[in-house]
């Protein structure tokens, strides 16, 4: 079975943190299928969406599923390489 879809943005900053988190937590609240986020649109992204991503990550780790960003922005991998996670969160151009 396909992770559950879910498209975040255009903005995972610090002053959305909580709504996108939201949108996260109820997400995972679905049964064990991972999660796959399209970050595509993403335009601004700072160590709060870090955060986000590391959260959902460690919650289906847990539960022994995956999180796979599927599309992410050159604004996510440029945050991700500088983060050093680029291993930790692969991402799809």
């Amino acid at each position: 079975m396909n992770p559950e879809a879910l498209t975040l943005g255009p903005e995972l900053t610090i002053a959305f943190a909580a709504s996108e988190r939201e949108r996260l937590a109820e997400a995972l609240r679905k049964p064990d299928t991972g999660l796959a986020l399209d970050l595509a649109t993403v335009t601004e992204f700072d160590s709060a969406g870090v955060q986000l991503l590391l959260a959902a990550r460690r919650s289906l780790a847990a539960r022994g599923s995956s999180l796979q960003i599927t599309a992410a922005s050159a604004v996510v991998r440029d945050a991700l390489s500088v983060f050093g996670l680029q291993a930790l969160l692969p991402t799809t151009p």
